[in-house]
């Protein structure tokens, strides 16, 4: 099947959406968001800002509404339409450094009013905003805020008790914890992990009827890895969980109670991994070594099995359907058919029918594909290859770069390897559906400027 691409934005301008968690366009689906930035060759730094506004979801010229001085290039400026309304909100930074986000009305291209808190995912009827602490995430060198202004680097506390996922309301201005880090560390754990670094939660995603929150519990490992938990709780605070424990990455809701994650539940590796005796003097070369002798094993394993909150643990990375009930299932998934992580989204009209997409090949190409979990039948839609630039920072700028990051993370992470992750010039697609569900946006940087594409799939009614 032959798929048509077009490119919604145009240079000589960048302009980008950023993840794979949120509708693009309005409910009429007559108008897109966008952000628009005029060099993609650094990661934001202290201060800095960009322009946000709308496109026409059939492409044309970009309508600024606002600046904002929150935003990064995976996740954007978390702007997102208001239920079916057409207005939006974009998060921003006030002169004294607080997070707040912006109301916007797409018809006038002006911001009308704003909100207490910030916003990382709103209920289906724009009712309330759910959202976790930027500037800790930025610390832990997840996609968060840069600080507001230069500052040396430092060190946050390993856990917090007054911060975690919060819900605010709306209309009223209201804002209440609804768990905080120590309570999410604590849950599925005997005790407290603690690994010499902090804790961090990232990537909120409502289920569709609005009522349970899907995100990711992480905090980084002696050995130089990552510990991830996937977590859920209710919108009202209650039945917090832990559903999985290892390596895991992206993932969608496709249904009100089951989500699709890539990754490997391996709970009893990871609590080897986070001993603390890994800390002790000479234990660390051992470690690694056991490390890599493990993942030869593992290439060597032919197939997944199907693995259950019992403990038992799929041998190799895969995509993973996982129940949130209070007895959870894991079930492998896409075996061989979906090879590697990618950015899924559950369609809004079909959520068995997803748009994903894969990180770049050994020669810079991404593909970007839709994929049903009911038939397992994958059909590519297109191929996009990365541009090769790399970002070029004077000593001063490294500086700013690292402003803000947690000084043992900094420690942990080769500035080359963030620098370039967090610039524009690395442009995963993250593929997104309008409202409607049957049109697909993209980002990409194949023309050699970054701009927004979008493409029209046939979705199963």
């Amino acid at each position: 099947m032959n798929f048509e691409i077009t490119r919604l934005t145009n240079g000589p301008k960048h302009h980008l959406f950023g993840f794979h968690d949120l509708v693009q366009t309005n409910a009429k689906g007559d108008m897109a968001l966008s952000l628009e930035v005029d060099d993609i060759s650094h990661p934001p730094l202290p201060g800095e800002s960009c322009l946000f506004g709308i496109v026409p979801s059939c492409g044309g010229e970009f309508l600024p509404v606002n600046n904002t001085h929150t935003w990064n290039y995976p996740q954007g400026s978390r702007q997102q339409w208001v239920g079916n309304s057409d207005l939006f909100t974009c998060n921003d930074r006030d002169d004294e450094g607080k997070l707040f986000a912006w109301i916007n009305d797409a018809r006038s291209c002006k911001s009308i009013d704003r909100l207490r808190f910030p916003v990382h995912c709103l209920s289906p009827d724009g009712r309330y905003g759910y959202w976790i602490d930027y500037n800790r995430v930025y610390a832990c060198l997840g996609y968060g805020y840069p600080p507001s202004g230069f500052q040396d680097k430092f060190r946050i506390s390993d856990l917090s008790y007054d911060d975690g996922v919060w819900k605010g309301d709306v209309k009223t201005g209201e804002m209440q914890l609804l768990a905080s880090i120590a309570e999410v560390a604590s849950c599925g754990e005997r005790k407290i992990v603690k690994t010499g670094y902090p804790h961090y939660l990232t990537h909120l995603m409502l289920n569709p009827k609005g009522d349970r929150i899907a995100f990711l519990h992480r905090y980084s490992l002696a050995d130089g890895g990552e510990t991830t938990r996937l977590m859920t709780i209710g919108t009202d605070g209650g039945k917090l969980r832990c559903l999985a424990k290892g390596f895991l990455s992206h993932f969608t809701w496709i249904s009100d109670d089951e989500l699709f994650i890539w990754g490997a539940h391996q709970p009893q590796l990871y609590r080897m991994r986070e001993s603390m005796w890994l800390r002790m003097p000479g234990m660390m070369k051992g470690a690694m070594l056991a490390k890599r002798l493990i993942k030869m094993l593992q290439k060597h394993r032919a197939s997944v099995s199907t693995v259950a909150s019992s403990g038992v643990k799929a041998a190799t990375k895969s995509f993973l359907r996982i129940k949130d009930s209070d007895i959870s299932s894991i079930e492998a998934d896409a075996i061989g058919v979906l090879v590697e992580d990618g950015h899924p989204m559950a369609n809004p009209v079909n959520r068995k029918f997803l748009i994903s997409d894969t990180y770049p090949n050994e020669n810079g190409i991404r593909t970007l594909m839709a994929y049903n979990v009911e038939t397992h039948f994958r059909n590519d839609v297109g191929r996009f290859k990365m541009i090769d630039d790399k970002p070029q920072l004077s000593c001063a700028d490294l500086d700013k770069v690292q402003s803000g990051i947690d000084r043992r993370i900094i420690a942990c992470v080769p500035c080359e390897k963030y620098v370039f992750t967090r610039s524009g010039f690395h442009c995963d697609l993250h593929p997104r559906w309008s409202h409607s569900g049957d049109v697909a946006y993209f980002d990409s940087i194949h023309e050699g400027s970054r701009q927004i594409y979008c493409v029209r799939m046939e979705v199963p009614r």
